[in-house]
């Protein structure tokens, strides 16, 4: 496999993560902490899995962490002036 074939493929698994993520963001609002009698896969499994790819997108240089936090802090001030959310 060569280098671009590996960033296809990484982008694509943290395209496939981020939606994971979404979905159960969505069922965790409709459904709650239980689905059908069976504990929902928590939230904190699909956030690791896309902290996961960050760490790769990092090791692959398509991303430098400390922008990456600088945006973080960047978005948390519109946050504050833009959403309801009382823990920022």
């Amino acid at each position: 496999m060569n280098k671009n074939q590996e960033v296809n493929e990484l982008l694509t698994i943290f395209m496939e993560e981020c939606s994971e993520g979404a979905i159960e963001a969505s069922k965790h609002i409709r459904f709650g902490d239980e689905r059908e009698g069976c504990k929902v896969i928590p939230l904190e499994n699909e956030v690791g899995d896309i902290l996961c790819m960050i760490d790769l997108l990092c090791e692959y240089e398509l991303i430098d962490i400390e922008d990456a936090l600088e945006r973080s802090k960047q978005k948390r001030e519109k946050l504050k002036k833009w959403s309801n959310l009382k823990k920022l």
